[in-house]
């Protein structure tokens, strides 16, 4: 998914298909969200210059929560890395809409993926 595919939003700016202003209280919703095979890990390409967290939840910005990414400093707010985390929820099957919530820091996202690994 490309960060700016983004369904709904609340304290974010969009551009070249990134999204900025990712900080606390900050959130991106994505519709319909299809976890049939049970993803086990997320993965983000991120930029910041300070180190954060977000939480990936589905429902609702406070809903269940399935994920949580602790990310560092990249360099820059235009110095892009891959991180996420391998201890997604696996449990959760079905569609969903997702919410990527910040909690901490700020950052720059770009894409996301769900995966298995």
């Amino acid at each position: 998914m490309r960060a700016c595919d983004f369904n709904d939003a609340r304290g974010v700016t969009s551009w070249n298909c990134g999204v900025g202003s990712f900080s606390p209280g900050n959130w991106i919703k994505f519709n319909n969200v299809n976890f049939s095979t049970g993803y086990n890990a997320f993965a983000v390409s991120y930029a910041s210059s300070v180190q954060g967290s977000f939480d990936i939840r589905i429902g609702s910005p406070s809903g269940r929560r399935i994920g949580t990414v602790n990310y560092g400093p990249t360099g820059g707010w235009s110095s892009y890395e891959w991180n996420g985390t391998p201890n997604l929820d696996s449990s959760v099957r079905g569609v969903h809409d997702v919410y990527i919530v910040s909690t901490s820091g700020g950052a720059n996202l770009s894409e996301f993926w769900f995966k298995n690994e």
